[in-house]
């Protein structure tokens, strides 16, 4: 085997994808620049939470099947993802949160695109 002292980026240097890109280019920018789908994707790779968290609960609180970019609710669908454990620097938000799927939990269980199975972990002791 060779080359296995090399990083997959070494060898693939012409690797872009773009999650990468828009990441790598949104952690540049000052949080109140960020587009709601640049906030939707570093939450999905988990880039700065303790920042953007509260961002995206106050989104939602305005709107929680709000589309971004993909489907009604893909903001909404990218929070319930997360494990409990990466809010822990969000206590609060994670409260809100909460709190934006009791209140709209007949809203959320009638979106197609949501496993309503998917909040249950928000709820377990």
């Amino acid at each position: 085997m060779e080359n296995i002292d090399k990083s997959i980026e070494e060898l693939e240097t012409d690797f872009s994808s773009y999650v990468s890109e828009t990441c790598r280019n949104a952690r540049k920018k000052p949080i109140t620049k960020l587009s709601y789908e640049e906030i939707r994707l570093m939450i999905g790779q988990k880039i700065g939470l303790k920042y953007l968290l509260p961002v995206a609960v106050s989104i939602l609180e305005k709107n929680p099947l709000i589309e971004v970019t993909f489907f009604k609710g893909d903001l909404l669908i990218q929070l319930l993802r997360l494990d409990i454990i990466d809010w822990k620097d969000n206590k609060t938000d994670l409260h809100k949160f909460r709190k934006i799927i009791l209140d709209n939990y007949s809203l959320i269980e009638s979106c197609e695109e949501i496993p309503i199975k998917m909040t249950e972990k928000y709820f377990l002791k």
